[in-house]
This record gives C-alpha cells, sequence and structure tokens, in this order.
C-alpha cells in the first residue's frame, strides 16, 4: 500500500470520527480499574465488535485555526439513520524516522447531560503493535496512554476523553507528540503541531450550539 492511499485511508477514517455522538453510544464503557485508559485521569472505551462499517459523510471545511482543520456535516446519529450537524477539528502528521507511517488526531465534542465531553481519536496505519498503546506527551511532559480499540479496513483507532487538566495542556502548548509502537521497544514519535488548538475547540463550541 502506497503512503499516498494510505493517507486517503486515513482522512476517510477522520471524516467518519467525526461522528461524535455515534462514537460515544457505540464506544464509551466504564473506566478500567487501573486508570490508564486515558489522556488525562478519565476513562475510556474498550473494544467492542462492529455490526457495519458507516457510509462517509459529507464534510466542508468551516474553518482553519494554524495547524487544524474544523470540518461540519451531517452525520447519522443513530441506527434508524436520523442525521444530526456535528463537527470536529483534525489534523494529520507522518513520522519523521519512516514517512510512510502517518497519524491522524481527530477532536470532537459532544454534549452529554448536562456537560461536555471531548474526545480524541488518534487514527494509525495497520502494522501498529496493539498491545503497545498510544502514548501522549506536550511539550515534553508525560500525559497519558490510551489502548487502541479497533482496527477496520487499513486503519487502527485509539480514543479518550480529554480531562480538563489534557485540554488545558493543550491549549498552552506548543507541540504534543503521540507515540505509536510498530513492535516491542520500537516506537515512533508523531509530532502534532497545537497552535490554533484552543481557537479551534472555541470554533466548535461555536458550531455545536
Amino acid at each position: 500500500m502506497t503512503l499516498s492511499s494510505v493517507l486517503r485511508t486515513l482522512s476517510v477514517a477522520a471524516l467518519v470520527a467525526l461522528t461524535p455522538s455515534l462514537a460515544l453510544a457505540q464506544d464509551q464503557q466504564p473506566a478500567p480499574a487501573d486508570g490508564m485508559g486515558s489522556f488525562g485521569p478519565r476513562a475510556q472505551p474498550t473494544p467492542q465488535p462492529q455490526p457495519g462499517e458507516q457510509a462517509v459523510p459529507k464534510l466542508e471545511e468551516v474553518g482553519k485555526f494554524g495547524s487544524w482543520s474544523v470540518q461540519c456535516g451531517d452525520v447519522p446519529v443513530d441506527a434508524k439513520g436520523k442525521m444530526q450537524r456535528q463537527c470536529g477539528m483534525s489534523q494529520t502528521t507522518k513520522s519523521e524516522k519512516d514517512e510512510r507511517i502517518p497519524l491522524t488526531v481527530v477532536v470532537a465534542r459532544a454534549k452529554q447531560a448536562d456537560k461536555t465531553l471531548t474526545m480524541i481519536r488518534v487514527l494509525a496505519p495497520m502494522g501498529v503493535y496493539l498491545p503497545g498503546q498510544v502514548g501522549l506527551e506536550v511539550d515534553g511532559a508525560a500525559t497519558g496512554r490510551v489502548p487502541f480499540i479497533r482496527c477496520r479496513g487499513q486503519v487502527c483507532e485509539a480514543m479518550a476523553e480529554a480531562s480538563a487538566p489534557t485540554l488545558d495542556k493543550l491549549k498552552q502548548g506548543k507541540q504534543a507528540v503521540f507515540y505509536i509502537m510498530v513492535a516491542p521497544g520500537v516506537s515512533f514519535p508523531m509530532k502534532v503541531a497545537l497552535d490554533g488548538f484552543g481557537k479551534g475547540l472555541a470554533e466548535l463550541d461555536k458550531q455545536n450550539k
């Protein structure tokens, strides 16, 4: 599989991942006892079987904030095909050690009861070492790890709810580094620029009103 086709596959997966309500309904599970299932002190998911692939929503870019692209579109929110406008922001990067390994980060907001959840999805190509999980550093400080929840097509996906302290670090930071493993003890740092992160979140809130 060529790098360009992998990037196209990640782009399609990123569009689907901008569906926060459906993702929450399918993926959110009770927190593991060791608290390591998230980027920050909160929760997150365990693998669940999928009945089928989601249709790729048609999205439009509504803004560019630094290195982040904010996109919105009508996406299905239940099994009956009910549609709802939802938004998310994303950024794709490549490993400096091996440019054949790309990674896409997708951030989406969703209201649940009286609070707003911020979900971070990490999309990596097939071939990653799944037990190694995904590590996150912000400006050199370790922030947390999250397990992969599924692989489908040519993409493996990890997801976590970002806690308020983690969001503050991302808003104030200059660079995040996601670490994915390709073999035991062999990790690849994937640098993600944080310029525009806070403004992108503010745009998500504006679009989701």
